[in-house]
C-alpha cells in the first residue's frame, strides 16, 4: 500500500510540513493536522544560528537525530501515521527541549512553548480528528448489539460478508468455532482470488452476514432487486442466495446507533428498523455476470501498456480484469487506490480513489500507438503537497 508515500523526494522533504495542513490522506486518512514537526525544525535552525549561544545538552541533538532519521524508513515503508506513534508522542517533549536550549530569556521560552500549544489547539480544534474513526460510543458490552437466535448460535458454520465494514465486533456473539472472512475484496488480485476461493470450497455451511434497513426488505426479506445484488457479490465466488431458504433477521441496536441521531429513548424503538441478515448460500454455483463473454486482446494489451508505463500505480499481476455493466471492463489495484477503465466506445480512463471524477486517458488506438498515456508523476488527487494537489 502506497497511499502515504511520497512520490517524489521534494515531497519527503517537506513532510514534516504537510503534516500541519489541514488536509486529510497525508499521513492519516483523517485530517489531523499537526505543527509540532515544522515547529521543531525552525526552532533547530534557529539554535544553529545561534551555535555558540546555544547551551547544548546531549539529549535534546540525540532526540532531534532519532526524530529526523526514523522520517527515513517510515516514508520507504510506508508513510502511515499509526506506524509512527513513537515519534508523535516524543516530537512535544522534543519542542520543549529545542526551546530550552535558545538563549532566550525564561518569560520569552514560556511565550513559545505557550505558542505552540495555542496553534497546535487551534488547529486541532478547526479540523477535530476524536470521533472521525467511532461509528458509536462503547460504554457497555456488548459493544455492538445484535439480537442473537437459535439460527445465529449454530456451531461450525462459515460466516460471510460482503461490505466493506467487515462488522466484526458483532463476531465474538457468534458461536466460538464460527468462521469468518471478509469478500468485499477478495478477488482483487490473482493471489486473494485463489486464497478466497480455496477457504469458500473448504467451508461447511455457509452463512452471508449483511446489514439490512427496513427500505430494502419485503416482508422483512430483501427485494428482489437486494437478492439480484447480493448475489452479483457473490457470484465471482461461486456463492449465491438459497431462493428457498429465507434469511433469518437479527435487529440491531449496534446498528441503528450508527445510522441514527436518536437519543437512548428513541433508540429502542427505531432498533426494529436496522437488523442483519443471515441467509444461507449454496455453494458451488455456476456464475454467469450479465455481461457475459470474454474481454478482448485489445483491451487486455491497453492495461498491459499502462501497467508498463506506470508500474508504481498500476502493478503488472495485482490486479484482475473484471467486466462492467456498460461492457466495458475495469481493473483495480488496491496496493495504490487506483482504478482503470476501458469503457464499452472505446474510452480509457484512471481514476485515483481521492479524485472527484476519472481522468481521461485516450482511445484505445491512442494508447496502443504510444500517442496517449497516463502522466505518472501528475496523478489527479494525489500528485504534489496538500495545497498543490486537484481533486
Amino acid at each position: 500500500m502506497i497511499r502515504f508515500r511520497p512520490d517524489t523526494w521534494w515531497e519527503a522533504a517537506m513532510r514534516p510540513f504537510a503534516m500541519a495542513a489541514p488536509d486529510a490522506n497525508i499521513y492519516v486518512e483523517i485530517a489531523a493536522p499537526d505543527v509540532r514537526f515544522a515547529v521543531a525544525l525552525f526552532l533547530a535552525l534557529a539554535a544553529l544560528l545561534w551555535w555558540r549561544r546555544v547551551r547544548w545538552q546531549a539529549a535534546v541533538p540525540i532526540l532531534f537525530g532519532l526524530a529526523a532519521l526514523a522520517f527515513i524508513p517510515w516514508l520507504i515503508t510506508s508513510g502511515n501515521g499509526r506506524y509512527f506513534v513513537p515519534i508523535l508522542l516524543i516530537v512535544g517533549p522534543l519542542v520543549g527541549g529545542i526551546i530550552h536550549l535558545l538563549p532566550l530569556t525564561k518569560s520569552f521560552r514560556l511565550f513559545l512553548m505557550g505558542g505552540t500549544f495555542v496553534v497546535q489547539t487551534a488547529v486541532l480544534a478547526l479540523n477535530p480528528p476524536w470521533g472521525a474513526w467511532a461509528w458509536l460510543n462503547w460504554e457497555q458490552a456488548p459493544y455492538f448489539h445484535v439480537a442473537m437466535s437459535k439460527f445465529a448460535a449454530e456451531r461450525s458454520v462459515t460466516y460471510i460478508t460482503v461490505s466493506s465494514i467487515s462488522y466484526s465486533l458483532i463476531a465474538p456473539q457468534f458461536p466460538a468455532d464460527a468462521r469468518w472472512i471478509n469478500i468485499s475484496s477478495g478477488g482483487a488480485t490473482p493471489r486473494d482470488n485463489d486464497w478466497v476461493r480455496r477457504f469458500v470450497a473448504n467451508s461447511g455451511r455457509r452463512i452471508l452476514v449483511v446489514p439490512s434497513v427496513s427500505e430494502q426488505t419485503l416482508q422483512g426479506q430483501p427485494t428482489a432487486e437486494v437478492r439480484q445484488a447480493l448475489d452479483d457479490l457473490l457470484g465471482p465466488h461461486g456463492l449465491a442466495l438459497r431462493p428457498s431458504q429465507p434469511c433469518e433477521v437479527l435487529p440491531s441496536r449496534g446498528l441503528a446507533a450508527i445510522t441514527t441521531r436518536y437519543s437512548k429513548a428513541e433508540l429502542t424503538a427505531q432498533t426494529g428498523k436496522f437488523s442483519f441478515w443471515l441467509c444461507p448460500l449454496q455453494y458451488p454455483v455456476d456464475y454467469r455476470p450479465a455481461q457475459d463473454g470474454p474481454v478482448s486482446v485489445r483491451v487486455e494489451s491497453v492495461f498491459a501498456k499502462l501497467e508498463q508505463t506506470c508500474p508504481r500505480f498500476f502493478r503488472p499481476g495485482e490486479a484482475v480484469t473484471r467486466r462492467i455493466k456498460d461492457g466495458g471492463a475495469l481493473r483495480q489495484y488496491p496496493g495504490s487506490d487506483m482504478k482503470l477503465y476501458v469503457l464499452a466506445d472505446g474510452t480509457v480512463l484512471y481514476k485515483f480513489w481521492r479524485a472527484l471524477n476519472p481522468v481521461l486517458i485516450g482511445r484505445i488506438d491512442e494508447i496502443l500507438t504510444g500517442s496517449a498515456t497516463v502522466q505518472c508523476d501528475n496523478i489527479r488527487g494525489r500528485a504534489g503537497l496538500p495545497w498543490d494537489r486537484e481533486i
